[in-house]
């Protein structure tokens, strides 16, 4: 598979042989040189910034002083990166799913590999700046800061032994700083491509599907805003805690050396504290689950309560749908605000327990009377920030991982599902623009009916009451016309029958009758959207559908007369 995008999708070029790691990865490597001093003048300034410009996001400069002075228009931004773009991406992670399909079978596919694939070399570059940055981290503190202390406590002092440590611990933090910004910068970079990618992939089966009989309204909604930010997170946050088992064990080390065994005590408040940390995150994504179920719900029946807004005012039914459309709510909130508390309270752990460890760390090395300087204290204290330093990110990562999973669920259905094989076929005769022969249709799913809430909060079914077996019937038939083709209908056998119609170029076709007749099925037959059973359907050419839906947008009645062109008095 090639593509004609900013990189081959694959590892082959146009020729058909394999890439080489510099030709697959020349743009990444150009990033690596320090300082580009002509990239500035490159249409996108982030694909041509150098290493300090790309971790430091110093590219974004001339647009903020451009903004600063004038006001800041989509025509004064630059173009969006050829890497970033959604076709791009999009195409890739197809390919990589398409790959795991023909490897495992549809069944046994996971997305999360395609995932892992799609992001692997940057999840690895991160993690190598990441392992950078805590290194930097522990050797300023820990190493350098005991051994200045202990430079200020000797009896003969050389200034030049002091320039050099200090000068040593500063290049220690400017390096921190710099690999942990490098680490942020490639993590936003790479969830911005994974957001794009899934969201593209996933808008795009979902447009091939003839009808959404598979997946609810709420379910597309989510798939399409909340499920791609928890991606985005999820790409953001799980790579940075990849080292702290190789912190821990460091500093465990180290303060073992410089402070004896009861060290142990500190490191293993840490150990205690990650495990409570991880369940605190998971219970939170519980809650958030739980809340994404009754935002769907909530999502369903605003549309039902949409769609069909003049049989509930026909039937008097706003308040019953009003206070179940506020119930749903009520609960969402709860169960956000639950999630809200306890992601609080993970995040406000971080800093209590470094203080736990540092308190009882001394507080036992005291008690057995062991010797306690200003330098081995000041190292340890400094050996512990760090450790808070890495896994402070901890909650969030875990927390991103837990929704990502759902989120990956979710796409996965709409990867595996595909869109049924039409039944529309040509016409014989080139002038017949639509024809059907003895055409037998039928609704391949059963409607979800509009559920009515008792006073008391429960809910019953029209049809389940027998004084309201009539209403039933008529709304089922109300629906049908008020829905149109787009909407769920309800499965019977079959709707329409021995149906036989030609049309030819050239001609205009009305239809009327009575309400429940089959005039919006007929329109579903011809789009394609019901279940043939018997004859054939054939249609010549491409076929518009406009549903009879009125609609207004947000302002007054002439703006909504006008659309935007300027008003005539006279006219």
């Amino acid at each position: 598979m090639v593509s004609d995008g900013p990189y081959l999708i694959s590892g082959l070029d146009r020729r058909g042989r394999r890439r080489s790691f510099v030709e697959r990865y020349d743009p990444s490597l150009r990033t690596m040189i320090p300082l580009r001093p002509h990239a500035r003048l490159a249409p996108n300034p982030v694909d041509d910034a150098g290493l300090f410009s790309f971790a430091t996001f110093s590219w974004l400069t001339p647009i903020m002083v451009k903004g600063y002075k004038h006001i800041l228009t989509t025509n004064a931004l630059p173009p969006l990166s050829s890497y970033d773009t959604s076709d791009t991406n999009a195409k890739r992670f197809r390919s990589l799913w398409e790959e795991e399909v023909a490897k495992v079978g549809a069944e046994k596919a996971s997305v999360g590999r395609v995932v892992w694939r799609f992001q692997r070399t940057r999840v690895l570059m991160d993690i190598l700046a990441n392992f950078l940055c805590i290194i930097m981290a522990a050797i300023g503190p820990t190493v350098l800061v005991h051994q200045i202390l202990q430079y200020t406590e000797s009896t003969s002092k050389n200034v030049f032994v002091g320039i050099a440590l200090c000068v040593a611990l500063f290049f220690t933090e400017f390096a921190k700083v710099l690999f942990w910004a490098l680490a942020w910068a490639i993590n936003y970079r790479t969830a911005i491509r994974l957001k794009v990618a899934t969201s593209t992939v996933a808008f795009e089966n979902l447009v091939s599907f003839k009808t959404l009989t598979h997946i609810s309204v709420g379910e597309v909604i989510n798939i399409l805003s909340s499920d791609g930010h928890s991606l985005f997170e999820a790409a953001l946050f799980c790579p940075l805690p990849a080292t702290i088992p190789v912190l821990l064990a460091v500093c465990s080390v180290y303060a073992y050396f410089i402070l004896g065994p009861t060290a142990l005590i500190g490191t293993s408040v840490y150990v205690i504290f990650i495990p409570i940390q991880m369940f605190m995150a998971k219970l939170n994504s519980a809650f958030r689950r739980s809340a994404i179920t009754m935002t769907d719900n909530r999502v369903q029946i605003m549309n039902e309560f949409l769609t069909c807004i003049k049989l509930i005012k026909m039937y008097a039914w706003e308040k019953s749908f009003t206070t179940n459309i506020r119930g749903i709510r009520k609960k969402e909130k709860k169960l956000l605000e639950r999630a809200g508390f306890i992601q609080s309270g993970n995040s406000a752990l971080a800093p209590v327990v470094s203080t736990m460890a540092i308190v009882l760390t001394f507080t036992f090395h005291v008690l057995l009377k062991r010797k306690l300087t200003a330098p081995v204290a000041f190292s340890v204290i400094s050996m512990f920030n760090v450790m808070k330093f890495s896994i402070a990110i901890l909650p969030f990562s875990v927390k991103a991982v837990a929704e990502a999973n759902v989120s990956l669920m979710r796409l996965k259905k709409i990867l595996v599902n595909k869109s049924p094989p039409t039944y529309i076929t040509q016409p014989e005769d080139a002038d017949t623009v639509l024809e059907l022969k003895n055409a037998t249709l039928s609704w391949g799913q059963e409607s979800s009916r509009i559920i009515i809430p008792g006073k008391e909060g429960g809910k019953k079914k029209i049809s389940n009451t027998k004084s309201a077996q009539k209403t039933s019937k008529d709304l089922n038939l109300r629906q049908q016309e008020i829905v149109g083709p787009d909407k769920e209908k309800e499965k019977t056998s079959p709707v329409l029958r021995n149906l036989s119609l030609t049309v030819k170029k050239g001609k205009v076709l009305g239809i009327c009758g009575n309400v429940g007749s089959g005039k919006s099925s007929l329109i579903s037959a011809i789009l394609g959207q019901m279940k043939l059973q018997d004859g054939s359907v054939a249609v010549n050419g491409t076929v518009a559908y406009v549903s009879q839906q009125a609609w207004i947008f947000h302002g007054n009645m002439r703006e909504n007369i006008l659309f935007g062109e300027k008003f005539d008095s006279q006219r």
